[in-house]
C-alpha cells in the first residue's frame, strides 16, 4: 500500500521529503503494482531548468516521486521546516534498488547508455548480483527514434514483463521520455541520469562524507571538467532563485498576520 507524499516546494517544484531507505521502499511499492509510474531524481540545474521550460515543469509535476539529487536541495527543504529531508541521489540509490530486487526478485531492465558503457555495466551486475533478473536491455541510438521504432521499443519493454526500468538518457531527455512514454509502460520507471557510467566503472562516485558535505559537484566535475563547467554556473541561480522564493513567502506570511480580520460577526 502506497502511503502519502510529504513534499516541499523548491522553486515551483514539488520535492519529495524522504531518504534513501525510503525512496527504495516507494519504488518497490509503486513496481508492485505494475502499473505505469516514473520517478525523477532532480538536480539544481534541472529545477532551475524547470522555472523556464514547461515540458520539464509538467515532467516534474507528474512524476510518482522527485527525489532531492543534490545536497543544496535538501538543505532547502530543511530550511522550509523538513528536518528529515536528505539528498537522494540516484548513483547512490541504483546499487540499493539493485540489491533489493535480487532479493526480491524483482525484474528489471535497462534503456540508454553506449552499447560498451552497458557492457562492461552488464560483467560489473553478472559479478556483484549474480542472481538478479535482467530482463530487458537496449542503448537507442543517440538520434531520435522513429515513432515506429519507439512503438517497438516500448512493445519490447512491457513484453518483456520487467517491473522496473532504469532510463539513463540524461537530463531532460529522461524527464521528457519518462513523461511521455510511460503512460503506455506496465513498469515504474527510474530517470537515472549517468548512474550507468557510475556501475560500469567509467565516472566514480565521491566518497560518502563528501557528498554530505555538499561536494559533489566539485568531484565530479574534476572527473569531468568540459560537461559540467556549464552546469555548475546554474548553483548561484539556484541560490538566487531560492532567497527570492524565501523572501517571498516571509513578506507574504507577514502581510497575511498583519490583515485585519473581516469575516462576520461573532455569535
Amino acid at each position: 500500500m502506497i502511503g502519502t507524499r510529504k513534499t516541499g516546494s523548491v522553486l515551483g517544484t514539488a520535492i519529495d521529503v524522504t531518504t534513501h531507505a525510503s525512496t527504495s521502499n516507494r519504488i518497490f511499492d509503486l513496481a508492485a503494482e505494475r502499473k505505469s509510474a516514473y520517478v525523477c531524481f532532480a538536480t539544481a540545474h534541472m529545477l532551475v531548468e524547470a522555472t523556464r521550460d514547461s515540458s520539464i515543469y509538467n515532467a516534474y509535476r507528474e512524476a510518482d516521486v522527485v527525489n532531492p539529487d543534490g545536497t543544496p536541495i535538501a538543505w532547502c527543504l530543511r530550511l522550509m521546516g523538513h528536518s528529515a529531508a536528505e539528498c537522494v541521489s540516484g548513483p547512490r540509490v541504483v546499487p540499493m534498488v539493485l540489491q533489493e530486487a535480487e532479493a526480491r526478485e524483482v525484474s528489471v531492465g535497462f534503456y540508454g547508455g553506449r552499447p560498451e558503457t552497458l557492457r562492461m555495466m552488464m560483467r560489473v551486475l553478472d559479478r556483484d548480483f549474480p542472481r538478479l533478473r535482467v530482463g530487458y536491455i537496449y542503448s537507442p541510438p543517440f538520434r531520435s527514434l522513429t515513432a515506429a521504432e519507439q512503438q517497438e521499443s516500448i512493445a519490447d519493454i512491457n513484453a518483456s514483463g520487467i517491473q522496473l526500468l532504469f532510463v539513463g538518457l540524461g537530463s531532460p531527455k529522461q524527464e521528457r521520455w519518462m513523461h511521455r512514454f510511460s503512460p503506455s509502460l506496465n513498469c515504474t520507471c527510474l530517470g537515472v541520469g549517468a548512474a550507468f557510467e557510475f556501475l560500469s566503472g567509467e565516472k566514480v562516485m565521491p566518497p560518502v562524507w563528501v557528498q554530505k558535505l555538499g561536494f559533489t559537484w566539485l568531484a565530479r566535475l574534476c572527473q569531468e571538467p568540459r560537461r559540467l563547467a556549464y552546469r555548475n554556473l546554474y548553483s548561484p541561480v539556484f541560490a538566487a532563485l531560492f532567497f527570492r522564493q524565501l523572501v517571498t513567502g516571509l513578506c507574504f506570511a507577514q502581510s497575511s498576520s498583519a490583515r485585519p480580520f473581516s469575516g462576520g460577526k461573532a455569535k
